[in-house]
């Protein structure tokens, strides 16, 4: 038993050797890369930093290769330049290249940042020659939590570190007349948000002494050497239509400050004007004309672009596809109704063949109706047997003992005693088909 042991070790030491042989270990060029969130658990709109860092033992050859940062729920901002560097892992010091991505997301849950595909190029230790080596980072899981039910209360909301207003009127002044025209430009400038998340405030801004003609916002990536801000720049014309004294109310404008956690406020200031009688009253139809002349026809023009659609498409679209799915359902139809029929053709053949019912036979037990059923059903599908009846193509064929064997099964089956000759039976077929079989191939005639 001993020796035995010590053949089967050497055995496998042989083997090992010869595969590492064989297969001989490919050089590894030294490269790992990390992934690091700056925060796991954020707020709704609350940014955070994914910074990936890419080490070698050697150099990089060329430029690391990022691929392209998919996450749910969130957009992404890339930060275009890479870092390169000395970074410290187990107390040693390795060259790199860091990346990082700005991630707002704007939906509650439970999210991951998936693995990201890195493609570096760098020499092993010791060699000159660099290798093409395929990276993925590990999942990252965070938590994107709801902002407080009080932030949601309030009606120009976002998420942002710092935000400042700046509101300006031209022209400027406190005394005005009735049919006076003025623009009112409010500049929001925001740290640490996107500029799509600053709210329009000239939606909900409405004055009872002068109409408003709002312009869509202007938004412009502020974004600086390592965060993202934003500014939107909203610029709303009003036509003055009452005389009287008026405040202007002040703009207000609620955030959430993530990092101090609570919600912040910053607004304009009121102040007072005076509007006087203007007896030249049929300019302020005029001036009201021409401004809702900039307005209404925009909307109509909108609306009489907009094409009828299905799902989506053009109608004249939508039907080239459907006719195009109808001929393709038919013609896959007609070779499916094809290939069925030809495995249904192809099964019926093999269910009635030769070979299947005499495998049938093989399997078949004891009971003496269900063994001759199946034996008969194989004899009746063999073929240039020299008789129907089992027992007489035994004696044709001058196999006297195989011919006695089937005389004394059927006399037993036919007073309902199970025999135990089944088995003698089952080999007794086994020759005579081999044989049958044999002179078949003389005659260069094969089983179906």
């Amino acid at each position: 038993m001993p020796g035995r042991h010590r053949r089967a070790i050497w055995t496998g030491l042989i083997l090992v050797l010869g595969a590492l042989l064989l297969f001989p270990t490919p050089v590894r060029a030294q490269v790992s890369v990390s992934v690091n969130l700056n925060r796991k658990s954020v707020y709704v709109q609350q940014p955070f930093h994914v910074t990936v860092t890419v080490y070698t033992r050697t150099w990089f050859t060329q430029p690391v290769e990022f691929g392209n940062l998919q996450v749910p729920n969130a957009f992404i901002v890339p930060f275009d330049k890479s870092q390169p560097g000395m970074f410290t892992v187990g107390g040693r010091q390795y060259p790199g290249i860091q990346f990082y991505y700005i991630v707002f997301p704007y939906k509650a849950g439970n999210f991951t940042i998936p693995s990201l595909e890195i493609t570096a190029y760098s020499p092993p230790e010791g060699g000159s020659q660099a290798h093409k080596l395929v990276l993925h980072t590990t999942p990252q899981p965070y938590t994107v939590k709801d902002v407080p039910a009080e932030l949601k209360k309030a009606g120009n909301w976002f998420v942002a570190k710092k935000v400042t207003l700046h509101d300006s009127w031209n022209p400027s002044g406190t005394e005005y007349k009735v049919g006076d025209v003025i623009k009112r430009t409010i500049t929001i400038n925001a740290a640490g948000t996107l500029p799509q998340f600053i709210p329009n405030l000239s939606e909900e801004e409405k004055l009872d002494w002068a109409s408003a003609y709002p312009q869509d916002p202007v938004l412009t990536d502020t974004r600086g050497g390592g965060d993202a801000n934003g500014r939107s720049t909203q610029t709303a014309t009003y036509l003055i239509e009452k005389p009287g004294d008026f405040t202007v109310p002040e703009v207000v404008v609620s955030y959430w400050n993530p990092y101090s956690a609570r919600m912040e406020k910053v607004s304009t200031k009121a102040f007072k004007i005076h509007v006087a009688e203007n007896p030249n009253l049929g300019i302020l139809t005029t001036l009201k004309d021409s401004l809702d002349a900039t307005v209404a026809p925009k909307a109509d023009t909108e609306q009489a672009k907009t094409p009828f659609l299905i799902l989506g498409m053009h109608w004249y679209v939508f039907c080239g596809w459907a006719a195009l799915g109808v001929v393709v359902l038919y013609f896959a139809f007609r070779i499916l109704r094809r290939f069925f029929l030809f495995v249904r053709r192809r099964w019926l053949a093999y269910r009635y063949s030769e070979k299947h019912l005499y495998r049938k036979f093989l399997r078949a037990g004891r009971e003496p109706k269900h063994f001759l059923g199946a034996l008969y059903r194989w004899w009746d599908a063999l073929p240039h047997k020299p008789s129907a009846s089992v027992g007489m193509s035994m004696e044709l064929s001058g196999d006297e003992k195989g011919s006695e064997l089937m005389k004394n099964y059927l006399d037993k089956a036919v007073h309902g005693n199970p025999s135990d000759d089944t088995s003698l039976v089952k080999n007794l077929m086994k020759q005579y088909r081999k044989e049958i079989h044999r002179k078949a191939m003389r005659r260069k005639v094969l089983f179906k």
